[in-house]
């Protein structure tokens, strides 16, 4: 993959950025950003997007693109809290997905990941960035020459921001990174490296 053909991708993200600031600014709050992240309450979310491989651009690795369909059940750990700058709160957060490979060898990747995610939650906005890391469990078969066999583990970072567009709801966009392997348990494990973004829809209850 040629690396201009992201470009669509980083203006979306920063659109995306634009819109956010534009209606932060213009629109009075009438949603309390504390209410769904309290300790003890519940998240679910439904989310699409693509990851793009190698990782970094310009590597001498095969190509590997897929779409990514992600569910989550999340659970909030503690309450808001800390310091202006970082008040937030920490969130446990399981995931299933599933994903159709469309530019390289194989037809799938799918899996489980656990994920610990930082929701940082500035008062009285509708705008709560978050940061997390997770791993777990994954299954496909894809290229051999990068995995030789089905079962892998993942690792994963993310980026990215909630707008909380009504008092439960909130739309999110992220930054992804994830990682594939299977720890060196065939002879083959040169690995995948993809990024990408990703777009969903979260309901607080």
């Amino acid at each position: 993959m040629k690396p201009n053909q992201r470009n669509p991708w980083r203006f979306a993200l920063l659109f995306f950025i634009f819109v956010l600031a534009v209606s932060e600014a213009l629109m009075a709050s009438e949603t309390n950003a504390d209410n769904p992240f309290q300790k003890g309450l519940f998240e679910t979310s439904l989310g699409g997007g693509a990851m793009f491989s190698p990782f970094p651009v310009g590597l001498d690795r095969p190509t590997l693109d897929y779409t990514l369909t992600e569910a989550q059940l999340g659970y909030m750990l503690t309450d808001v809290s800390g310091p202006v700058f970082c008040r937030g709160n920490l969130e446990a957060v399981g995931g299933v997905f599933g994903s159709d490979i469309f530019e390289g060898d194989g037809n799938y990747v799918a899996g489980t990941t656990l994920w610990l995610r930082y929701n940082l939650v500035p008062r009285g906005s509708r705008f709560a960035p978050f940061l997390q890391a997770g791993a777990g469990l994954t299954e496909t078969d894809l290229n051999r020459r990068l995995e030789g066999q089905s079962f892998n583990f993942n690792l994963n970072l993310g980026i990215g921001a909630r707008y909380l567009f009504a008092r439960n709801w909130s739309l999110n966009l992220e930054y992804r990174y994830q990682h594939i392997s299977n720890a060196n348990m065939s002879s083959h494990n040169q690995g995948v490296n993809a990024d990408g973004p990703m777009l969903s829809v979260s309901h607080f209850f």
